[in-house]
């Protein structure tokens, strides 16, 4: 391994990259994000965060952990954040989570709505949207009329960039990237007019949790 001034490199690159640099990035990530990483996860962190190095201008990672500690470093710490986080979305991801949803939950859920309850529901790493989409649609299979009730679904995400890509978004741009094998013609149909159908109206709250 590399060692420059008596620092010796956990990872070989462009950029001196210790021990003590790793932990502290990771020590940071786990105190704002609640994310744990083990130092097998080096490699990883110094590739993802050497592109925000070379951005800003900084020559080791050790100024780069200066500036995440100071005052000026609030909009940086979010950007290591949202270069560590990796999303990964798609629609159904964990098809029996949403089975359980429709066949388990919602019919409980649904009788309340239709009652004059008030029902929420929670997407709670949604990335840029598809994951609550699919909870609404799934919601919708149970419940056609959820928008008129007082039904909603939070979708949140540690990433505001993530949170601000689903809130402006609608299925029907993301859809055709990602059709999931399980989904029924009437799910398919929704996502694609779902700029004015119900399922944009299911979830409409979108929050960053960062």
């Amino acid at each position: 391994m590399t060692t420059v001034a008596g620092r010796e490199a956990l990872v070989e690159g462009e950029f001196v990259f210790t021990a003590e640099d790793f932990r502290h990035i990771a020590q940071t990530l786990h105190a704002h994000a609640g994310i744990a990483l083990s130092e097998g996860k080096a490699a990883l962190v110094y590739s993802r965060l050497a592109k925000r190095l070379r951005v800003l201008g900084l020559r080791s990672f050790r100024d780069y952990c200066a500036l995440i500690d100071g005052v000026e470093g609030v909009d940086e710490r979010q950007a290591m954040m949202a270069a560590l986080t990796t999303n990964v979305t798609r629609f159904y991801r964990e098809p029996h989570h949403f089975d359980h949803l429709r066949d388990k939950v919602m019919p409980e859920l649904a009788a309340k709505a239709r009652a004059g309850g008030r029902v929420r529901l929670w997407s709670a790493a949604c990335s840029n949207g598809q994951e609550p989409y699919s909870m609404a649609m799934t919601v919708l299979d149970v419940l056609p009329e959820a928008a008129e009730l007082d039904v909603r679904i939070l979708a949140t995400d540690i990433d505001p960039n993530m949170v601000a890509e689903g809130a402006a978004s609608i299925p029907t741009i993301f859809w055709p990237r990602s059709r999931p094998r399980r989904a029924s013609i009437s799910r398919r149909s929704r996502a694609r007019r779902a700029g004015s159908a119900p399922i944009r109206r299911c979830a409409v709250w979108w929050r960053s949790r960062s």
